[in-house]
């Protein structure tokens, strides 16, 4: 008897479906890759038929913008602490933790693999997912400068993605996001010394 991949069908509507749904894209990503991807396969592990699919989405591609979208809006910048230093390690633990760990995670490098094939998709996740991030750390990092514990000129674009390009760096070469005494490594190390931190 073949065993049962996805949940029994259930007549759900709204939310709960839109959230089932955009799981199983995240899970379907995370196993099939990219290029496996089927409305049918979502559909089976959704618990739901192909119709509500076809009925919003009439590309792959919009829906998986869409369930990339609603995985990272439930994820916040990190709380202003007025340290520089603690907020640094809480944008770095949100990155390994919420973007690269975990299904969302492997979902995610699934679709940037994929930047040859689908340019445009890649794109919309950098302008409306990945952008925001990138916003939220220069905030950070102005309100230190408000503070006193940097000079506004070092906060550069540069500096920015300094940090997380280091752990995306790691992530790819050992298979797993920096622990946390490698998280504290890199911000003592790399990111506070290149702001020339006064603390």
């Amino acid at each position: 008897m073949a065993e049962q991949r996805g949940p029994v069908k259930t007549r759900r509507r709204g939310q709960e479906l839109l959230d089932a749904i955009y799981q199983a894209v995240l899970a379907e990503l995370a196993e099939a890759g990219f290029r496996g991807l089927t409305m049918d396969g979502i559909a089976e592990r959704a618990g739901t038929g192909r119709m509500p699919l076809y009925r919003r989405w009439s590309r792959s591609e919009d829906l998986v913008l869409d369930a990339l979208e609603h995985a990272l809006a439930s994820t916040t910048a990190p709380a202003d602490t007025g340290d520089l230093r603690a907020d640094l390690l809480g944008h770095f633990r949100q990155l390994t933790e919420q973007l690269l760990a975990g299904t969302l995670g492997r979902a995610l490098g699934a679709v940037i693999g994929e930047r040859g094939r689908y340019p445009e998709l890649v794109d919309a996740i950098r302008d409306r997912l990945l952008q925001p991030r990138q916003e939220a750390m220069t905030a950070t990092l102005l309100a230190a400068a408000a503070r006193g514990e940097i000079e506004e000129s070092v906060v550069t674009p540069e500096i920015c993605a300094a940090g997380p390009a280091l752990i995306v760096v790691h992530n790819l070469i050992n298979g797993s996001p920096p622990t946390g005494p490698e998280l504290e490594a890199i911000v003592d190390n790399v990111v506070l010394p290149a702001l020339r931190f006064r603390g």
